[in-house]
């Protein structure tokens, strides 16, 4: 208790309140903006840490990740625009309630989730670092490539009934992703001797173009079609459609109940990411929801298991860092840069070299938690007013931000005609009734499956044994194949009740 007191005297100063404050809104500005990602947020304000104290400098760091992370799923629900990788999941019912009129329940309910998310992994970061941190430490090949196709079985469930057309999509994704430098033997492949594609095909640019000029296109044709200027994105004046109702908290609970500590664990282990915790969260939540049919059209349950495992990332990814000096993330690395400027070196002696910074730093996370309730809750009549701008002004804006994003993000002006060329494949995609999340949803695993399993082929000398020989890999194998066989039995019930 001593301890206790010794760090909340020390975290509860007014430059450090100020800071969590002024990150938050940094983070949630930035990641509403699409292309302007966290990471770069995070990077760009971490020299101006340098000058202040080790607490108050990461105060403001640890602000503009939780509200960048959060960020993203503002412009998703708004624009269908993703404003960071993960919030792509948002969007999925997040702008299809918006378009129902319903942006304050979906807004408030991104809020909602996120924070519930939040508060969750803090605590855990408190009780159980060290010992999340030795389970997730303990991954290797075998663990990360199960893992990873357990993952890409939730391509299934995100496409809604079109299950081929999503595997198609999935398998692009992959294939995109081998673009470049080949992981193992530094050899290039697929770049057809484009000097610029030999470092990959760029996230940055495949997210904004397939779902932000995308949109915009599938916009611009439908006003050409009906032959009508862009109509304004209408909200409800319906009280009931504008807030989180007790019973609509009631419906997502499980939801976020399941997705927190998910979000949680993969957060826990370094190099995942938030995307893939919040794609699996809405995976599951579909699977195990009374209403599937209504996810991909405006279910309020596939906001929430997004949102919460997404925002459940943000306290675990410091485990490892903390714990073992082990960044989680992008993010994590660069604030392991601002603790070793100061002097602090993370790892076990951490904890007992400088327990009052380790208790002062839990104590913030806990306070920027709930001021980023407040700071969001207090924005978000500004955030439900940016849906009245008319679309023929937004979506045009909406594409030059595109392609200023892509270039501060890049430095590339060929990535800016990338982001071009994806826009038109997404467009073509909606076309044609193929699923973007599940090509980026391949994007994303491709790598990681695609290196576990060759590093596991040369560890157990092209035996596939090493997958039924470990335990965790075993379990990600049986649930994979209940994923599977549960996803086809659901077809062939749907497919007999046609035929009736």
């Amino acid at each position: 208790m001593e301890q206790f007191f010794v760090g909340l005297d020390q975290i509860l100063q007014v430059q450090n309140i100020l800071l969590m404050v002024v990150g938050l809104i940094i983070g949630i500005v930035i990641g509403a903006i699409p292309g302007l990602n966290v990471p770069l947020a995070v990077a760009l304000a971490l020299p101006f840490t340098f000058k202040l104290a080790p607490l108050a400098g990461l105060s403001m760091l640890i602000g503009i990740y939780k509200g960048g992370t959060y960020g993203g799923s503002i412009a998703a629900i708004l624009l269908n625009v993703p404003g960071t990788p993960a919030a792509a999941a948002t969007a999925i019912d997040g702008n299809a309630l918006a378009l129902q009129g319903k942006a304050g329940k979906a807004l408030k309910l991104s809020i909602y989730a996120s924070i519930f998310g939040e508060l969750a992994s803090d605590i855990v970061l408190i009780v159980a670092a060290a010992q999340v941190a030795k389970i997730a430490l303990s991954f290797g090949p075998p663990e990360f490539f199960t893992l990873g196709l357990f993952a890409l079985t939730i391509i299934g469930l995100v496409s809604g009934t079109g299950l081929t057309r999503g595997l198609i999509a999935g398998a692009l994704g992959i294939l995109l992703s081998m673009v470049g430098i080949d992981p193992i033997e530094g050899e290039v492949r697929m770049a057809f001797g484009v000097y610029e594609l030999t470092g990959g095909l760029k996230f940055i640019a495949l997210i904004i173009g397939a779902f932000a000029i995308s949109e915009a296109l599938v916009q611009v044709e439908k006003s050409v079609l009906k032959k009508a200027v862009f109509n304004v994105l209408e909200i409800s004046k319906n009280p009931e459609d504008n807030r989180v109702s007790r019973e609509d908290f009631k419906k997502v609970l499980p939801a976020m109940l399941r997705g927190t500590p998910l979000g949680i664990f993969i957060g826990a282990i370094p190099g995942i990411g938030s995307s893939i915790a919040a794609f699996l969260s809405y995976g599951i939540a579909r699977r195990f929801s009374r209403e599937p049919e209504k996810f991909g059209s405006g279910s309020i349950e596939g906001v929430a298991a997004a949102e919460s495992a997404n925002n459940a990332v943000t306290g675990s990814t410091l485990i490892p860092l903390l714990t073992l000096g082990i960044p989680g993330d992008v993010i994590t690395a660069i604030m392991l840069g601002a603790l070793t400027v100061h002097g602090l070196i993370p790892g076990p002696t951490l904890f007992s070299q400088q327990g009052d910074f380790i208790t002062a730093l839990f104590i913030g996370m806990l306070i920027v938690t709930c001021l980023h309730f407040v700071v969001a809750m207090i924005g978000l009549p500004l955030f439900i007013r940016a849906v009245r701008v008319p679309r023929g002004v937004l979506f045009p804006l909406v594409i030059v931000v595109c392609v200023t994003g892509t270039l501060v993000a890049t430095a590339s002006i060929f990535d800016v005609f990338v982001m071009l060329g994806f826009g038109f494949l997404g467009y073509l995609m909606v076309k044609f009734g193929f699923p973007i999340a599940s090509m980026l949803i391949g994007f994303i695993l491709g790598p990681l499956v695609e290196v576990s399993l060759r590093q596991s082929m040369v560890l157990s000398d092209n035996s596939l044994d090493i997958f039924f020989t470990r335990p965790v890999p075993a379990i990600f194998l049986v649930l994979t194949a209940i994923v599977i066989i549960s996803v086809g039995w659901q077809r062939y019930k749907e497919m007999k009740q046609n035929e009736n």
